[in-house]
C-alpha cells in the first residue's frame, strides 16, 4: 500500500494540480444541482423555458418533448466533444502533455460536451411522462420513479461513464504515468462512452416516434428518413476519431488497425443506413459526415495553427454499399451485407489505399497487402453483420430463436480476435542499432512555422539492414516541438537511409528514427530533451552514435511509468473495457427491446409528422410533382 500512494503522489507530469480538479468537481456540482432543479420544477408544471422548448420539439420534430429537446441536446454537446477531441489530439502531437483539465484550451469543449451530454441525459430521464398512459411503451419501471424511458437510461449511463472518464484518467496519470495517446484507456472510455450517449440519443427519437405512433420507414425514402442517415454519419466519425494519430501520421500501434478499423466503421455504418434508410442512405450518411470532419480538421489546421489532421473519406465504400444493394436487393438482408462487406474489403481497400498516398502522411505500403487485404475482409464481414442484427432488431424484424444473438455474438468475437492480432507486436531479439549520422547542422525554420532553430541532415544505418526491408514505414519524426513532422527516409544505394527535410534539433523536439515491419515496431532517438517531471536525462545529438532500437512505446510515451505492478496495470485496462463492451451489448439490447415493442403494435399516426417533416415533404411535392401518400404514414 506504501507503494502505491506513492505512485499516486502528483507530480507536474503525474496529475492535475489540486485546484483545477477542484474548480471542475465544484462548477459540474453546480450545474448538475442546477438542472435537477429544473427537472423538478418541470415535473411541477413550472420551468417555463423548458417547457416552451419541449412544445418547439413536439411541432418541429413531431416527438414528444421528452425525447425531442433532450436528443438534440445531447447530440449537439455531442458535436462539441468530438470538436474537442479532433483539436486536443493535434495539441499533444504538437505540444505534448498538458496541465490538467483546464491547462489547454482544446479541453473546454470537451469538458463542455461531455457535461452537456450527461445534463440531457438527466433531462430524458426527468423529462418523462408520468402516467403510464402517455410514457413510452418500452419504459423501464424503476421503484420510486416515473416510467423510464428505455433510451434515456441507455443516454444517462452512457454520458456519466463518458464524463467520468475525466476524474478517471486524472487518477490514471497519477497511478501510472501520462500515455500520451488517444488509445489510452480512459481516453477510449470517454470517447467510446461519448459515443453511445449520442447513440442513445437517436435511440431517444426512436423511441420517442414510436410512442407518437410516427413511422420510421416513410415511403418517400431517404429524405425523410433522416435517423438511419445519423446513426451512420455518428459511427463514421466516432470511428475516425480513434483514428487520429494515424491521420497526423504518428500512429503508435501497428499499420494494420488503419484499414481494419476503416473497413469495420464503414460497413457498420454503411450498411446499417442502407438497410434503415433506403436507397442512398448509405451515401448520404458520408455527405454529411465529410464536411463536419473536414470542418473541424480545418479550424484545427489552420486558426488554431496546429498540425492539420487528414481524415478518410469513405466516399467509395458508400458507392459500393449502394451498388450492391441495387444489384442485390435487400430483402436478404444478410445476403446483401455479406456482399457490401466483399466490396468494402477489397474495392474499398484499393481505394483507401490510393487515398493515402494522396492525404495521408504515412502512405500503404505493399507490403501490408498480405496481411491488411484478409483483416479488412474480416473486419468488414463483422461490422456488416453487427449492423444487420442491429437494423433488424431496432425494426422488430429479428429472426425468431437464438440466431442473432448467435450472429452477433460472432461477429464480436470475430472483431475481438481480429484486435488481439492487431494489438500482438513482436520486436527482434539480440539487438537491433541504427547507427545515427547528423550533419549540416545549421539554424534554418523549423517545421511547421517554428521559429529559427537547428536542424540538420540524418542518414541512419540499420544492423542487421533487413530490419528496414520491406517495412511499412521507415521515417524520421519529430513531435511536441511545437508542431510535427513526419520524413519517409530513403534507401540509398550503399544500404543507408537518409531524410528529405531537415530534422530539428533543440528546445522541446523529440526526434526519432521509427521503423514498423511486420510486428516489430522499432523506434531509437536522435535528440530528445531532459524531462526533470519524470526523472527522464534526455538524449544528445551527436555527430556520429551507434544507438540501440526499443519498442517504440518506450520513446513516444517515455512519461508513462515504468515500475507499475502488473497486478495493478491489467485489471484497470480490463477494467475500462469491459465498460464499453457492456454498454455496446446494452446498446443491442435497447434496440431489440425497441424493436420488439414494435412489433406489438400498429403504427396510428396520433400526432403530425413535425414542421420539419412537413418543409421537406412539400418541397419534394413542388420537386417531384407528385402527390402525397394517401397512408397516414408520417416521416422519422
Amino acid at each position: 500500500m506504501p507503494t502505491l500512494l506513492a505512485q499516486a503522489t502528483a507530480k507536474p507530469a503525474g496529475g492535475a494540480p489540486l485546484e483545477q480538479i477542484a474548480v471542475v468537481a465544484v462548477s459540474t456540482t453546480v450545474i448538475t444541482l442546477a438542472v435537477l432543479l429544473l427537472v423538478a420544477r418541470y415535473r411541477t408544471s413550472h420551468a417555463r423555458p423548458l417547457r416552451a422548448a419541449g412544445a418547439a420539439a413536439e411541432r418541429v420534430l413531431g416527438v414528444p418533448a421528452w425525447a425531442g429537446v433532450p436528443a438534440v441536446l445531447g447530440i449537439a454537446f455531442g458535436v462539441v466533444a468530438l470538436f474537442g477531441v479532433t483539436w486536443d489530439v493535434s495539441l499533444h502531437v504538437d505540444q505534448g502533455r498538458d496541465e490538467g483539465p483546464l491547462g489547454t484550451g482544446a479541453h473546454y469543449p470537451i469538458l463542455v460536451g461531455l457535461l452537456g451530454l450527461f445534463q440531457a441525459g438527466l433531462l430524458a430521464v426527468g423529462m418523462a411522462p408520468a402516467s403510464r398512459r402517455d410514457a413510452s411503451r418500452t419504459a423501464l419501471r424503476v421503484r420510486g420513479l416515473w416510467p423510464v424511458p428505455l433510451a434515456a437510461a441507455l443516454m444517462l449511463v452512457a454520458s456519466s461513464l463518458a464524463f467520468l472518464g475525466f476524474p478517471l484518467d486524472d487518477l490514471w496519470h497519477r497511478l501510472f504515468g501520462q500515455d500520451v495517446t488517444i488509445w489510452g484507456p480512459t481516453h477510449v472510455q470517454m470517447i467510446a462512452c461519448a459515443i453511445i450517449g449520442v447513440i442513445g440519443a437517436l435511440l431517444l427519437l426512436v423511441e420517442g416516434a414510436r410512442t407518437a405512433g410516427r413511422d420510421l420507414q416513410h415511403p418517400r425514402g431517404v429524405v425523410l428518413r433522416p435517423l438511419p442517415v445519423a446513426f451512420g454519419t455518428v459511427t463514421l466519425a466516432g470511428w475516425v476519431v480513434l483514428l487520429a494519430e494515424y491521420d497526423l501520421g504518428v500512429p503508435q500501434y501497428r499499420m494494420v488497425w488503419h484499414p481494419l478499423i476503416l473497413a469495420f466503421a464503414a460497413t457498420q455504418a454503411l450498411v446499417l443506413a442502407r438497410l434503415w434508410g433506403g436507397r442512398g442512405a448509405a451515401l448520404a450518411a458520408t455527405l454529411v459526415y465529410v464536411p463536419v470532419l473536414a470542418v473541424f480538421s480545418w479550424i484545427v489546421g489552420q486558426p488554431l495553427g496546429l498540425t492539420h489532421p487528414s481524415m478518410p473519406l469513405f466516399v467509395v465504400e458508400a458507392l459500393v454499399v449502394e451498388g450492391a444493394a441495387l444489384a442485390l436487393g435487400t430483402r436478404r438482408p444478410m445476403r446483401f451485407a455479406v456482399a457490401a462487406a466483399a466490396l468494402v474489403g477489397t474495392v474499398g481497400f484499393a481505394a483507401e489505399y490510393a487515398w493515402s498516398h494522396v492525404a495521408m502522411p504515412l502512405p500503404w505500403t505493399p507490403s501490408l497487402l498480405a496481411e491488411g487485404v484478409p483483416v479488412a475482409l474480416l473486419g468488414a464481414l463483422a461490422g456488416a453483420v453487427v449492423s444487420v442484427v442491429f437494423v433488424q432488431a431496432l425494426l422488430g424484424r429479428s429472426a425468431p430463436g437464438r440466431r442473432p444473438v448467435l450472429l452477433a455474438s460472432g461477429a464480436g468475437v470475430l472483431a475481438v480476435a481480429l484486435g488481439v492480432n492487431a494489438l500482438v507486436v513482436s520486436n527482434p531479439g539480440g539487438g537491433v542499432t541504427a547507427r545515427i549520422q547528423v550533419s549540416d547542422v545549421r539554424p534554418t525554420a523549423g517545421p511547421g512555422g517554428t521559429p529559427t532553430q537547428p536542424t540538420g541532415r540524418v542518414r541512419v544505418t540499420f544492423d542487421p539492414p533487413s530490419i528496414a526491408r520491406d517495412a511499412h514505414w521507415v521515417q524520421a519524426m519529430g513531435w511536441q516541438g511545437g508542431a510535427s513532422f513526419v520524413d519517409r527516409l530513403t534507401r540509398q544505394p550503399d544500404g543507408s537511409w537518409t531524410t528529405s527535410e531537415r530534422v530539428p534539433l533543440t528546445g522541446n523536439w523529440k526526434s526519432v528514427v521509427r521503423v514498423h515491419r511486420g510486428r516489430a515496431m522499432l523506434a531509437a532517438p536522435i535528440f530528445m530533451p531532459a524531462d526533470d517531471a519524470i526523472d527522464f536525462a534526455g538524449v544528445p545529438v551527436r555527430p556520429d552514435a551507434a544507438r540501440a532500437m526499443v519498442y517504440d512505446h518506450e520513446l513516444l510515451q517515455v512519461e508513462r511509468k515504468d515500475d507499475v505492478p502488473t497486478w495493478l496495470w491489467n485489471p484497470a485496462i480490463i477494467a475500462v473495457l469491459s465498460i464499453v463492451a457492456l454498454l455496446l451489448v446494452g446498446t443491442g439490447l435497447a434496440a431489440g427491446r425497441l424493436g420488439r415493442a414494435a412489433a406489438r403494435g400498429a403504427v396510428t399516426a396520433p400526432t403530425g409528422p413535425g414542421l420539419l417533416a412537413e418543409l421537406v415533404g412539400g418541397v419534394l411535392e413542388r420537386v417531384t410533382h407528385r402527390r402525397p401518400p394517401a397512408s397516414g404514414a408520417t416521416g422519422d
